[in-house]
């Protein structure tokens, strides 16, 4: 089957984007990363994007399909070439660097807002504390599912709020949020709330629209952990 690729180029010099049309034969089976590899090694090597485990764990390879967020390795060709022209853009709320390559600083500083890690005093560590069993079955289930979040950034890319309000730390950093906000050895819950509540960024600011639970890869469902966060959120002082 012949599948028309109409991709996003752009060099780093450039300061606009441009469409590029490739025509290759796809077999069941063959994903948007196998066709990838087959436009860099046929048509043109310059052809820029990445990639690493090929087993939908890295998140690497998360690009734009046909308008939405999803991973190229996971993705299988021939379904989509039966549409139509399938459509490749960067990933979105993110600067392009080269091709489908993006820059991916907005997203981690976005995680360096939430602190993703416990905080607790190095002296009273104690790595056999059973505290998830801890926690009733409403949050071990989310924390379950928040822990599988591979840090794809496909939720990020597809975040009306984010697109709007760049203050807003996006879906995967509030899951982030949600792990240490609920973890019974973090001793700074006054700060998690505090982060959880600030205008603007804050978990606070989503509008719900589910965007990020349509495309997260891992069901980690990030829309529901914002909703826990923002249900128990203690009243304000």
């Amino acid at each position: 089957m012949k599948a028309v690729f109409d991709i996003y180029r752009k060099r780093p010099d450039e300061k606009a984007g441009r469409r590029q049309k490739f025509e290759i034969e796809v077999a069941p089976g063959i994903t948007l990363l196998d066709a990838f590899h087959r436009i860099q090694a046929d048509h043109d090597p310059t052809f820029a994007y990445r990639y690493s485990c090929r087993g939908a764990i890295c998140g690497s390879c998360a690009v734009h399909i046909n308008g939405v967020a999803a991973l190229a390795c996971k993705t299988q060709a021939a379904p989509l070439a039966e549409k139509g022209e399938i459509v490749v853009d960067p990933l979105g709320n993110l600067p392009a660097v080269k091709d489908l390559v993006v820059e991916f600083a907005p997203f981690w500083e976005a995680f360096e807002k939430v602190r993703p890690y416990v905080l607790r005093p190095a002296e009273t560590h104690d790595y056999q504390f059973t505290w998830h069993d801890k926690l009733d079955k409403k949050h071990q289930d989310q924390l379950s599912r928040a822990i599988l979040c591979i840090k794809c950034a496909a939720c990020f890319s597809d975040c009306p709020k984010r697109a709007q309000d760049p203050r807003f730390i996006g879906p995967a950093a509030s899951v982030a949020l949600y792990k240490f906000y609920y973890d019974p050895r973090d001793v700074d819950r006054a700060e998690r709330v505090a982060i959880a509540r600030e205008s603007g960024s804050g978990v606070v600011a989503c509008d719900s629209h589910a965007n990020c639970v349509k495309v997260c890869p891992k069901d980690c469902r990030p829309l529901r952990a914002i909703n826990i966060i923002r249900q128990e959120l203690p009243a304000a002082e």
